[in-house]
């Protein structure tokens, strides 16, 4: 008996792995697709095999040959234009002159083909299609026989609507020459939706044999790396090309592995490779031949191929990594993401889920990869991020990355300008200051260099000097070896994304306006510039009406130096202050606890960096975020009736309320804190020195705190009787996992699929019901979507975001 391997498809689906190789070369378990078809049909008897060729044939034919090496006999059959799979088979008509199968060169198989032939002789079939069972059959070619076997219909990849049967078309199918006289020579014609159907409907016989072996048709990206999974689990047992060193750890010969490696079963690791110390091949993965593994590398549930170096700390998270790739230290590739052939991955680059990289591509050192790159050569990573610039000490910012970005920064303002540069107290933050002066001073910028401080510190020195902008570099609260940078313009609010873009620019081109020595500007050293600070917002309250009936309170901080600012600066206007030491609002029972002890008030507590405050009254009642938000524009309407007040669109709906009651008007912003302080700034910005009520209260949380003491005084109430003035609301915030590529599609369908609700697109999409909202965000570093929701009650809020969530894991699972 003989057979026809159809061999000749693109494979586009599968691109990038095979933008340079034929779909049936691709390798799975170290060998090409299609070796384990010649292997399946020898191992049948079948040695005389035709094979139809159309996308780079000639490498087919370079890496089987005749055949021989096989322990087989191949004939080739070129297209020279696209003949469809019946034309291609009908192309090799003369050598096809006895019962014949026909089996695609790119699916997965160990179907009992004896046990098909046999069916179709029994039958007296003209024509036998192999069927397999599947769950989901809309990819496929869906086929409905009769209990004898014999086909009475055909879809090819229907809708749900359309889906009769799960039983499917394998693409195998057992044919009698006889068959051939059908079909015209070189006439683009295909089986399934030609030549069977024409065959029903002559009533010839056309048999299905439903088998029930392991069928996988490796057509998408997803499908090829279940192919390898179900290999290493034994759903089908392959001929592998390697020695089993313990169970389920297969590995080829002349490979050498660190004895402080983790192997962990099931894997393949192939020949000649090097797996250094420290590193993990864990279950699921697959490597190929000659690949270099460095220390500290880990793998999970990847398939690497050939000629790979992997260099030390990187990881590789479900994704393929196709040949002679480079991944330089500490490299992420996550989730389904593929690395062309001959690609270079520079160090601590992210690959984010789902992205695809052609072949012989370069990705530049720390870029955040979210997109496929296919054209070009390089991807650029952003200096910016959605909240600012931060980065690992050393690693993601480093003191020559801080010098460029300060010249790119320089660059962008006109010569003889001034800023500011501050830092934290931490040792850190002030080396990446002095780098950050040093490229700014390169470009003709003056500096002015202020000693530690607190950000709050720094936007209002930008103010008190009149200079163009300013930076303040400080350390992350939630990691100690985190740097962050805040780029400031001259009202002291973050910098507007166009800035960011232009800074970027200049970065990345390196356009830098060098100057001569002469005109080197100076470096103006100010030292405990707090001291102006705390005078300036003493300056800017009522203190007598504080001193009067002045309230105890407990300060709490992460930072001393916070700690050693506040604590002096509310004795002297005459504050009972306890404080103590805390990383963060979870020891609340304990504070509450110091309250009552000491007969404070209320409790503060301020962030290490002097921004974000949260109070505590003596109830345990924490006031931060959304009901912080209302209680600052409470205070606001209060001092200033009629006056604006800017809050994120995911602020409760309670705000206009407020507003409503003192004549005052809401204007909501994108939730970013840049977008919110810009509107602050752009309605308030010293119209009067009340008007910046509402920024400090929300962006400096020690001028926030004596602004909050000073109304308490002045209304002669406490913090627990203005919590009771705001409405009681019920928010609800959620995320749901969403890969990258499916957000603009899941806010699209969200937006068409909408039931007559108000919507708003201000910043996601926000849909508004009679008795509530949600707003659905997708986020801008992770691969997720986040759900904001509110309602009359808690129930309502709860089930309105449920309800979300389940929209969009439908929209995401229906592309799965």
């Amino acid at each position: 008996m003989k057979a026809v391997i159809m061999a000749g498809g693109e494979g586009s689906r599968l691109r990038p792995l095979t933008c340079d190789m034929p779909k049936p070369l691709v390798p799975v378990m170290n060998a090409p697709i299609m070796e384990h078809i010649i292997n399946l049909l020898k191992s049948h008897g079948i040695t005389e095999i035709g094979v139809t060729l159309m996308y780079l044939p000639q490498k087919i034919k370079d890496y089987f040959g005749n055949g021989s090496n096989f322990g087989v006999n191949l004939h080739y059959f070129t297209e020279d234009i696209p003949l469809g799979t019946a034309g291609s088979v009908k192309n090799a008509e003369e050598f096809l002159d006895e019962t014949f199968i026909v089996i695609s060169g790119d699916s997965l198989t160990n179907m009992d083909i004896t046990k098909a032939i046999k069916f179709h002789k029994m039958k007296k079939s003209l024509s036998t299609l192999v069927l397999t069972r599947v769950d989901v059959p809309l990819e496929y070619g869906v086929v409905i026989t009769n209990k004898d076997g014999n086909i009475e219909g055909f879809l090819e990849k229907p809708s749900w609507g359309e889906v009769f049967s799960d039983t499917v078309n394998t693409g195998t199918y057992i044919l009698e020459p006889k068959v051939l006289k059908y079909l015209k020579k070189d006439t683009k014609v295909d089986f399934s939706k030609d030549l069977f159907p024409m065959l029903l409907r002559k009533k010839e016989p056309i048999f299905g044999y439903i088998m029930d072996d392991y069928w996988c048709d490796i057509g998408d990206l997803h499908a090829y790396l279940q192919a390898h999974y179900d290999v290493l689990e034994k759903k089908i047992n392959l001929n592998i090309n390697a020695t089993e060193i313990k169970p389920g750890v297969l590995v080829g010969s002349g490979t050498t592995i660190n004895p402080s490696a983790t192997i962990n079963p099931p894997c393949l690791i192939g020949e000649n490779c090097k797996i250094g110390k420290g590193a993990v091949v864990d279950s699921l993965s697959t490597i190929g031949n000659n690949n270099v593994i460095e220390d500290d590398v880990s793998l999970k549930r990847s398939v690497v191929w050939d000629g790979n170096y992997v260099e030390h700390g990187s990881q590789i998270r479900g994704a393929i990594l196709c040949n002679k790739s480079n991944l330089k230290h500490y490299v992420h590739v996550y989730e389904n993401a593929v690395v062309g052939d001959s690609s270079t991955i520079n160090e601590r680059v992210i690959i984010k889920p789902n992205v695809k990289i052609w072949p012989q591509k370069t990705v530049e050192p720390l870029a955040v990869v979210d997109r496929n790159i296919i054209w070009g050569s390089k991807h650029s990573r952003g200096v910016f991020g959605e909240n600012g610039l931060s980065g690992i000490i050393n690693v993601d910012i480093s003191p020559e990355f801080a010098t460029r970005l300060g010249a790119a920064y320089g660059s962008t303002l006109k010569k003889g300008s001034k800023v500011v540069v501050s830092s934290t107290t931490s040792s850190s933050a002030r080396m990446f200051k002095h780098a950050f002066i040093s490229g700014i001073l390169s470009v003709g910028v003056e500096v002015f260099n202020l000693s530690s401080l607190l950000t709050p510190i720094s936007r209002h020195a930008i103010s008190f000097l009149s200079v163009e902008g300013g930076i303040h570099i400080k350390i992350s609260d939630d990691n100690p070896n985190k740097l962050k940078v805040d780029f400031m313009d001259a009202k002291g609010a973050s910098i507007s994304r166009v800035m960011e873009r232009k800074i970027e620019n200049s970065f990345f081109r390196e356009d830098f306006k060098r100057c001569s020595g002469e005109e080197i500007s100076r470096l103006n050293n100010i030292t405990d510039f707090k001291n102006y600070y705390v005078r300036s917002i003493l300056n800017e309250v009522d203190v007598e009406t504080i001193r009067e009936n002045p309230p105890k309170l407990c300060i709490v901080s992460p930072s001393d130096f916070v700690i050693s600012i506040v604590v002096p600066m509310l004795t002297d206007l005459g504050c009972k202050v306890a404080s103590f030491s805390s990383a963060n609002l979870s020891e609340h029972t304990a504070i509450v606890d110091e309250i009552n002890s000491s007969g404070a008030s209320f409790a503060a507590f301020i962030d290490s960096n002097g921004e974000a405050l949260a109070l505590i009254d003596k109830y345990g009642n924490v006031v931060e975020d959304d009901l912080f938000i209302a209680l600052t524009s409470l205070i606001t309407f209060r001092v200033s009736p009629n006056s604006k007040v800017a809050v994120p669109i995911t602020a409760p709906s309670v705000i206009e309320d407020i507003a409503d009651k003192f004549d005052g008007k809401i204007v909501r912003t994108k939730t970013s804190p840049q977008a919110v302080m810009e509107q602050m700034l752009n309605y308030n910005l010293f119209k009067n020195r009340k008007n910046m009520n509402q920024f400090l209260l929300n962006f400096d949380a020690l001028a926030g705190l004596v602004k909050i003491i000073e109304y308490l005084c002045i209304e002669d109430t406490t913090l627990t009787e203005s919590l009771n003035e705001i409405p009681e609301f019920h928010l609800s915030k959620k995320k749901i996992f969403c890969p990258w590529e499916l957000k603009g599609r899941v806010m699209r369908t969200l937006i068409t699929e909408k039931n007559g609700e108000k919507v708003e697109l201000l910043d996601g999409v926000k849909f508004i019901f009679e008795n509530g909202w949600v707003l659905v965000l997708p986020d801008a570093d992770m691969p997720l979507c986040r759900v904001y929701s509110e309602g009359d009650n808690p129930e309502i809020a709860e089930e309105i975001s449920e309800k979300y969530l389940e929209k969009i894991k439908v929209i995401i699972n229906s592309e799965k």
